[in-house]
């Protein structure tokens, strides 16, 4: 958490000034609850453990037998529309959050348009999720980098939450769904062409017999 709010996961920003508030009012509370309850021993220091980083930058993939389904999320896309992503079951689909103030996100956008360019025909979908952005900026960035699939708006982070499981409350992070609709891979951190081919790939493989048994 105190990287997120330092920038120390590789770039990642933090997706709202809300979010990142309450960030740091959690981490010092946590300070707080330690610091209280160690006052009052008088024995040796506890072992430290160390706590795995459930955010790791970079890829991170999952075999088919253990993915998970992505809740339900819906909402308003930035030209008006009502859209799910349940509608786009069925299909490959890569669920990248981003947001026009985020510069990693800049850096990412030409492999994103790019990759959604030359993989539409073979039916894969791309959807963007606008994060704690202004719909005049966040149309003024797509329309610069040739964007044309849709993007929900998610001012107040409620969609980011839910995909807490796989991203932090940060950008830019990616998602990629195998038709079934399950999470396939990961991205945190800025995403380039060749990632994101090789994840397609591996979410559109039909899953051998071996992969599906308990």
């Amino acid at each position: 958490m105190a990287g997120l709010l330092s920038g120390g996961l590789g770039g990642l920003l933090p997706a709202a000034r809300g979010v990142q508030a309450l960030a740091l009012a959690v981490v010092l509370a946590t300070a707080l609850t330690a610091a209280c309850g160690s006052a009052g021993q008088s024995g040796p220091p506890s072992r430290s453990t160390t706590v795995a980083n459930p955010y790791p930058v970079g890829v991170t993939a999952y075999p088919a037998a253990s993915r998970v389904p992505l809740p339900a999320l819906s909402g308003t896309t930035l030209d008006g529309r009502t859209m799910a992503v349940a509608d786009l079951r069925g299909h490959v689909v890569i669920l990248n959050v981003w947001a026009s103030w985020c510069e990693p996100c800049k850096s990412e956008s030409p492999a994103l348009v790019a990759v959604a360019k030359s993989t539409k025909t073979l039916g894969v979908r791309f959807l963007g999720i606008d994060e704690a952005d202004q719909a005049p900026a966040a149309k003024k960035f797509l329309q610069g980098i040739g964007s044309t699939y849709p993007h929900l708006v998610d001012k107040d982070g409620l969609l980011l939450g839910r995909m807490a499981r796989w991203l932090p409350q940060a950008v830019p992070g990616t998602l990629v769904l195998d038709p079934q609709g399950r999470v396939a891979a990961r991205v945190i951190g800025a995403v380039t062409g060749p990632q994101i081919r090789a994840q397609i790939a591996a979410a559109a493989a039909q899953p051998s017999t071996a992969d599906t048994q308990p």
